[in-house]
């Protein structure tokens, strides 16, 4: 009788009831394909014994909660990695991927899935060092920041960090290496005085003494910084502001430089930006700023230098950048250009906010700095909020500042996503 109503019960309730009394697995397995009901059919599935079952309805089953219900149920790890890869539902894509434990399945989905999301999940789990090495190095900071987090190679790991582009991946890369010499090297060798900082916090954590000969390295470079404020103006402080060790010895030495045809020179060929920022602002001369747009090594300063003179508007200079036939790098160059202004341009707000978008929905991270910048002085919260949600970790970093510098909180909910990161690749 408990069959029969399970199955042919013109009414849906009593069906319902009836088949939570049924232990028969042939009438659980009928009423979980069979039945017109998405609920009863999904009560049924964790309740199925057999894998060729399962299967049949974690790939075809009706309803994504039907699907979710049987893969929590599926042991054939190959399968999996199929669901994760193709299924229509991101929920049933990510309880395939966290069901996977099979190293090579999860190769298959890290490298081949179309969410960033699952790929980043993937990674999570595997352990072989050659693919984790592999990822490290891929065009997607998201990517490279998962797959460091696994590698327990310090001597790699080390080598990456004055390779890697990315503040948030550097970050993880100071945080992941496991001795404290490593840390030691980081701390008194990085060129990035972020880095050299993230390196001492962890010492101070864990190894007092080996904390201590980084903080002792770190004075040293203050001192060195404290010294350039006294030393003249000449050709003696160039030299430092082109090639000195570290970004704060090449900025102080860049500070110091107040001759029209040494700020020329070090425009002509720094590409650190930092210096560029300040020889941009001490540079008023008009024919110096000509030669400048024609002969710095850097082609955002090229284009600043452009501006400056009064020889483009920004609009003309954005226009340029987006209009047909121009590669994808002229768009960052001139987003670049805008960052070494001081000062907000009031005629580039338009521009810089169009063009933050297009390069988050190129996926392009060559300006990534530029673009964390920028979001102080051009941001609005709608613009943080495509930040937070493109999938970039380092615009993720900047719009969580930016937001909390302003008293918001970051959490979920509707925020404007008017780019994912890569969706015009």
């Amino acid at each position: 009788m408990l069959v029969s109503l399970a199955t042919d019960d013109p009414d849906f309730s009593v069906r319902q009831v009836a088949v939570r009394k049924v232990d028969d697995q042939a009438t659980l397995v009928r009423v979980a394909t069979t039945d017109p009901i998405d609920n009863i059919r999904e009560e049924v599935v964790p309740r199925l014994q057999d894998q060729t079952v399962i299967a049949e309805i974690a790939v075809r089953g009706r309803s994504d909660n039907a699907r979710n219900a049987a893969v929590l149920l599926l042991t054939d790890q190959s399968l999996l990695a199929k669901i994760a890869i193709e299924d229509q539902s991101a929920m049933v894509r990510d309880t395939a991927v966290e069901h996977l434990t099979d190293q090579a399945c999860l190769e298959k989905v890290a490298s081949s899935a179309k969410s960033l999301r699952l790929r980043i999940t993937a990674i999570s789990k595997v352990t072989r060092p050659d693919a984790l090495c592999r990822w490290a190095t891929e065009p997607q900071a998201a990517i490279r920041q998962a797959a460091v987090k696994g590698i327990r190679d310090d001597a790699w790991l080390l080598k990456r960090l004055t390779l890697e582009p990315s503040s948030a991946v550097r970050e993880e890369i100071v945080d992941t290496v496991s001795r404290a010499e490593s840390l030691v090297e980081v701390g008194t060798t990085a060129d990035s005085e972020f880095d050299r900082l993230r390196a001492l916090t962890r010492l101070r954590e864990a190894v007092l003494d080996a904390a201590q000969t980084v903080e002792l390295a770190h004075k040293a470079i203050a001192a060195q910084v404290a010294a350039l404020a006294t030393q003249p103006d000449g050709e003696n402080v160039l030299p430092l502001a082109l090639e000195g060790k570290f970004d704060v010895v090449r900025a102080a030495a860049a500070r110091r430089i107040t001759t029209p045809a040494l700020l020329e020179s070090l425009g002509a060929q720094t590409r650190d930006r930092a210096v560029l920022a300040i020889v941009l602002t001490r540079m008023d001369d008009p024919a110096a700023l000509n030669r400048l747009s024609t002969s710095a090594a850097d082609r955002a300063m090229r284009i600043a230098a452009d501006r400056k003179s009064g020889q483009q508007t920004w609009e003309e200079i954005f226009h340029a950048a987006t209009v047909g036939g121009s590669d994808e790098s002229a768009l960052g160059d001139a987003l670049a250009a805008v960052a070494l202004f001081a000062e907000k341009q009031a005629d580039a707000t338009v521009g810089v906010v169009q063009a933050c978008l297009n390069l988050i929905r190129r996926g392009n991270e060559s300006r990534i700095p530029e673009m964390v910048d920028l979001l102080e002085i051009y941001g609005d919260q709608s613009l943080a909020e495509d930040y937070l949600n493109c999938g970039q970790p380092d615009l993720y970093g900047a719009g969580v500042a930016w937001a909390h510098k302003r008293g918001f909180d970051v959490g979920q909910g509707n925020g404007s996503n008017r780019a994912a990161w890569g969706s015009n690749r």
